[in-house]
Order: structure tokens, then sequence, then C-alpha cells
């Protein structure tokens, strides 16, 4: 129940080890609460699953019957008419792969906030007698009978709860709804309006993304686009609250409106919705994700969109958006990433990504991207690819944020950990946070960008933010000396270096 200053970014500082950073300091620097009705607890912000369950249930239930409350004051909400507590999850295990990375076999913030919550509510259970239902993203972690148990947890949903949520609250009234939901959403139309204002403006534009990767739980739903109209009656809620500016939640923005199995960008539909976001007075438009084969094939249509949000004149602004890489090893590539390169061909992934990045940063875009460390069937050689990328990154002075994850298995049997990394894979992640400690002042500027701080607070957070990548780099290099009999990271990532002799086949132009 934050809008984390304005900035997703610091949703990864939520994922880090809860003994790293004082409490006080997380909730009043990094994540101040939503504003709260400090009397009720009711909050005036919500995540949009939260928004979406509530559309759903007043379409039955009564205004007042239905109550948005704020996790740490459930003292103040929950009473002798309460039925049903619902909640909305994204990592409540911290077993996800940015947590699992971020605070190895450590408790993570994420994970501590979870379970404080959860104690609160059981307490208030044995009182009150209510049932408790558990959805959203992270729902998988909970998904099993001990552990719902720990936690208080009478249902888990796993996947899209809009068309169901009515039957499903009724259900859980009557004491009869099954332990474990699977459900997806069939039709869009189904999908419940929203009824007040989200998290960081943050509202739904699409769902689903269909390029088929086999590690993504997106992957299992069809895509699935909103349409203009309703996206600017969800946005005007939000300005209407205060916010600025508009971002759009997607799995893939540049597949807005994209109906060719090519994959090739919808540019007239996607410029369309950037027009009309932002007539509706917000002061840019922002969207969580896109793909770099999108991005690389259409530079005008980046092009296009960073003018509508005025990106492109003399010191205008620049926007960070995440994007996947995972692997540019063609056999990684052609096996575990689905159609993910389309419209180019899989051999070309590793090219796609470089100019894609180059386009992005042409046009003020700041690229988060993400790597996949760890895959249970990659060789030595075929890491060397992604090292080789990094590297390229330094000579074309790339700006943008590089995040290597470990490999986390839905299954729980495969996930990757710190203890197993082999030599290559080792030099990856070390010269991804060399990569970051490199362009951290590139990113600084991005991360505090708040009206909130002034002189004396971006100059305290700036000093943060470093001491925290050094503070990473020092955790690797101790790793390193555990993992590898004392060697130092020089010593294993100087082995690595620059194998051109078995990329360079491999990385055709574009």
């Amino acid at each position: 129940m934050t809008n984390y200053r304005g900035n997703f970014l610091y949703g990864f500082i939520a994922c880090g080890p809860y003994e790293l950073v004082p409490e006080f300091v997380f909730d009043k620097l990094f994540c101040p609460s939503v504003e709260t009705d400090p009397n009720t607890g009711e909050v005036k912000v919500a995540q949009c699953g939260l928004r979406r369950i509530e559309g759903a249930l007043l379409k039955e239930y009564k205004r007042d019957e239905v109550f948005l409350a704020h996790p740490e004051m459930l003292d103040k909400c929950v009473g002798p008419d309460t039925k049903v507590v619902g909640i909305n999850v994204m990592d409540p295990l911290g077993m996800a792969p940015v947590t699992t990375t971020m605070s190895p076999e450590k408790l993570s913030y994420v994970a501590m906030k979870f379970k404080k919550m959860c104690a609160s509510i059981i307490q208030l259970k044995k009182k009150h007698n209510f049932k408790v239902v558990v959805g959203g993203n992270g729902s998988w972690e909970l998904a099993k009978p001990d552990r719902m148990k720990i936690h208080g947890i009478d249902t888990v949903v796993i996947g899209e709860a809009d068309e169901l949520a009515l039957d499903l609250f009724h259900d859980l009234e009557a004491g009869d709804a099954p332990e474990l939901l699977h459900t997806f959403v069939r039709n869009i139309e189904n999908v419940p309006m929203m009824q007040g204002p989200t998290v960081n403006s943050l509202i739904e534009a699409m769902r689903g993304c269909g390029r088929g990767c086999d590690f993504c739980d997106v992957n299992k739903r069809s895509k699935k686009d909103f349409p203009l109209e309703r996206l600017q009656k969800e946005a005007k809620l939000n300005l209407d609250y205060g916010f600025d500016s508009i971002w759009l939640q997607s799995d893939e923005m540049l597949l807005y409106g994209c109906d060719n199995k090519d994959f090739v960008p919808n540019a007239d539909a996607i410029l369309h919705l950037w027009s009309g976001l932002k007539s509706t007075g917000a002061r840019f438009v922002g969207t969580t994700h896109m793909t770099l084969s999108a991005v690389a094939s259409s530079p005008d249509l980046i092009k296009k969109m960073s003018e509508i949000n005025e990106m492109h004149v003399a010191g205008g602004r620049w926007l960070a958006t995440n994007l996947g890489v995972e692997t540019v090893a063609p056999r990684m590539v052609k096996k575990h990433l689905g159609v993910k390169t389309k419209p180019f061909q899989p051999e070309e992934w590793g090219a796609v990504v470089r100019e894609g990045c180059k386009i992005l940063n042409q046009n003020n875009w700041f690229p988060a991207l993400t790597l996949i460390i760890g895959w249970p069937d990659e060789t030595p050689d075929e890491t060397q690819y992604t090292i080789d990328l990094i590297d390229d990154f330094k000579q074309t002075n790339m700006r943008g944020l590089v995040a290597p994850l470990l490999y986390q298995d839905f299954s729980e049997k495969n996930s990757m950990h710190f203890g197993n990394l082999n030599e290559a894979q080792f030099t990856l992640f070390w010269r991804c946070w060399e990569h970051n400690l490199r362009v951290i002042n590139d990113i600084i500027p991005i991360i505090i960008r708040n009206k909130t701080y002034g002189p004396a607070m971006k100059v305290f957070m700036a000093a943060l933010i470093k001491a925290g990548t050094w503070a990473i780099m020092r955790y690797l290099r101790g790793l390193s000396k555990e993992l590898f009999n004392g060697q130092v990271p020089e010593d294993i990532v100087e082995r690595y270096s620059r194998k051109k002799s078995v990329t360079a086949a491999a990385s055709p132009r574009l």
C-alpha cells in the first residue's frame, strides 16, 4: 500500500533483505503509505487488482459493505460484521526471482510485511470468525495446504478472478468455497471498471502477451486489449485524485492492438492510445513493459511516442520501462523464448537486443533489462553469449539498468541458488553489476526525481543508492572466494572476457 514515491523502481527495495534497512527508513523514506483514513483504516489509493475485485463486488453489494483496508490497520477495519477478508499478493513468501536474488537466504521486506499482516489476521479471525481469500500474481506461492494453514488462509485463487469474484465471495460467505481455484477471464468486457484511484496512477492497458515464453506465467493468458474510451475513464479517476501522469500496466505494451502473426506493432493503435490518454490532461504517459523485438522493428513508433510525451525536447524527461532479455544464446532462445524474437529470427536476438536498447536511448527511454541466470540446461559456452552482450553495452555506452535474476521454477524443483553458480554464471552476474555501477549516475536522477524530495534528501538518496550497489559488489566478491577456492572475481571474469570465437558467428547485424 505505497506509491513508491512516484517511482516503480523503488519496488525493488521491497525485495531486499529486511535486516539491511531499518523499518522506519523503509516506511518513511522509500515506501511511505498511500493516503489512509487514520480513524477507519480505509485507503484512498489501492492496487489495480483490488480495484477490479471492488468493482466486481459493487455490482451486488452495497457501497458500505465493501471496504478497502490498510494491511497495517486491520484492527480498525475488521469487526463482528466482517464476513470475508480478501488479500492481493505479489510475492508473499519472497519466492519470486527478484526477491530470491536480492535476499538470498534472508527474509525480504515483502515477505516480512506479509507475515506481520497474517499474524494480525489470524488473531482477528479467532475473534470474528471470517473467511480469508488470497489472489494476485504471487498467490501460487501459497497454494499448498500447510502454507495456507500457517497463514490463516481458507481459499487461494490463481489466475484472473474478475468474472468469478462475485460468486466466489458469495460462496465464501456461505462457507462453501473451494480451497484452491484456477480461473481466467474469457471475455474482457466482463472485467469490471475500477471505482477509485490506483497506486502510482497505474491502469491496465491490456492483459496477456502471446509471446509464449515457457518460464512466464503471463503466457497462460490470452492477449486482451482494453478500449481507449474505458482507459480514459479510469485515467480520469487518477487525475481527479491528484496524480499528474498515467502509467499503463501491460505485459507487452507494443502489442496493444496487434493482430498479425509476425507481431509487428500496430503503430496507429498505440499512437491513438497514447494521444488519447495524453489528452485527458496527463503530463505524460508511461508503461511498465515493452519487448525489444517490437522496439527494434518500429523505431519510428518509439520516436513518436516520445514526441507525444515531449521527451524529445532539449532537457526532456527520461522514462524507464521494463524489458526481458533473459538470454541471447541461440539454442536457449529457440527452446525457451517462444516467439519473443518476432518479427526477427531467434538467431538474431542478440542483435535485436543491442539495437532495441540503442533506439530506446535515442528517444529518452531508460531500459530496465532482466536476465535469467542459472537455466537448468544452459552450458557455460551459452552463458558466454550473454556475457558478451553486457561487454558490448560498455562499448556502446548503453544507458540502462541490467537486473540479473536467478532462475526460479514454479514447481520449486529446479530453482537456482547462489551456492550453485558455476564460473560462467558468476561472471555474468558480476558483469551485470559492474555495468550498473558504471551507469549509476545515469540511474540516480530517474530514481530520485520526486517533488517530495528536497536538495538535501536527494543528496542523501544518491549516496544511499550508491552504497547499496557497492554492497552488492562486496557480497559478490565474498561469494566468489567462497565458491571458487578463494579466487577473487577478477581472476574468474578474465577467463570469460570477449570470447569472440564463440559468439561472432551468431551475432548478425539487423
